[in-house]
């Protein structure tokens, strides 16, 4: 997932977009400015391989809890998909994706919050 997020990063540099006047924008420059200004330290963040980092924290409570902190700003990525998506498909598809989207992502959440119960549980005896 790191190595995608990473060619997204590469693409999105060569990538055109539509200028504030609705013309297409070609010149590379502007283009690699455009992107540095807008959503690079984002799609950086979520590129980054934060198990690699966690692997060699041997601390319990270390910088390794930070690095799965982090992880959560590839979250940030789902808006700029959703509006692409909102632009391609058809209202009712898009809101029946996003509905699917939003359940999968609360059953995780709720998932999550089972499994640390019963973990606390099985450490307190």
């Amino acid at each position: 997932v790191d190595v995608i997020f990473f060619i997204d990063i590469v693409l999105n540099f060569h990538t055109t977009f539509v200028g504030p006047g609705g013309e297409v924008v070609s010149d590379p420059k502007i283009i690699r400015m455009n992107y540095l200004k807008s959503w690079f330290l984002i799609d950086l963040l979520s590129c980054l391989p934060y198990d690699v980092f966690n692997a060699f924290d041997h601390d319990e409570d270390g910088i390794g809890s930070l690095f799965s902190a982090l992880k959560v700003v590839r979250l940030l990525r789902l808006g700029r998909v959703v509006r692409k998506l909102d632009r391609y498909l058809e209202y009712g598809a898009a809101m029946l994706i996003l509905l699917l989207c939003f359940y999968m992502l609360v059953a995780h959440w709720l998932a999550c919050i089972w499994y640390s119960i019963g973990k606390s549980d099985a450490d307190n005896g």
